[in-house]
């Protein structure tokens, strides 16, 4: 089985996808957003950690910048009803650590802010896996008193569907909250938030 793929960055496809031209045989190897992000420019030198999966069909590489994603696509994938697609969809929308403790600390409406995993796939995954993933310090969910659960992931979910990142807007919507004793309403975290991601400073 193919490990590890060193080459040159021939091709970067948004939707997933690189091409990695190792001298001799081009690999097409899918990615997740966090590892596509982490990739340097198109022409330049390349290394990712690879996981080879062999189906009836045909046979996949899936690759990571970094081990601690593919240790826990390892996990993701062994979860009933997450398949190779899945799994590198929550990598993409939640950073590792995040994932981490997401799971750790039984978050399912965290998790189920990616586009595409509903809340009792986000269960299950909680339920098979929060026994095999260790919390990461410095990486929080709590969102501070006065806002529920509810609350956090409806704005999140409304953010993903603005095209930002799951974890980018947890972090942003964390950062707002802080300090204050009670939560502003609905539609003004909204703003707030846009105001902070779009690169904008709230005023």
């Amino acid at each position: 089985m193919i490990a590890l793929v060193k080459g040159v960055l021939v091709r970067k496809d948004p939707a997933g996808t690189v091409v990695v031209d190792s001298g001799s045989v081009g690999y097409r190897i899918f990615v997740s957003l966090t590892t596509l992000l982490a990739l340097p420019g198109e022409g330049e030198a390349v290394t990712l950690n690879t996981i080879t999966v062999v189906r009836d069909d045909a046979m996949h590489l899936y690759g990571f910048a970094g081990l601690d994603e593919m240790e826990l696509f390892n996990l993701l994938v062994q979860v009933k009803g997450v398949g190779p697609r899945l799994a590198l969809a929550l990598l993409g929308g939640l950073k590792t650590p995040d994932l981490k403790n997401a799971i750790s600390s039984e978050d399912a409406g965290w998790i189920s802010t990616v586009p595409g995993v509903g809340k009792k796939t986000a269960e299950r995954i909680i339920l098979e896996l929060k026994d095999k993933v260790q919390p990461v310090a410095g990486h929080s969910p709590d969102m501070g008193p006065g806002i529920s659960e509810e609350v956090v992931t409806d704005v999140i979910s409304a953010l993903v569907n603005l095209g930002y990142r799951a974890s980018d807007s947890r972090t942003t919507l964390k950062a707002i909250l802080q300090g204050k004793e009670q939560p502003p309403p609905f539609d003004n975290l909204i703003r707030e938030c846009l105001k902070v991601l779009s690169g904008r400073k709230s005023r």
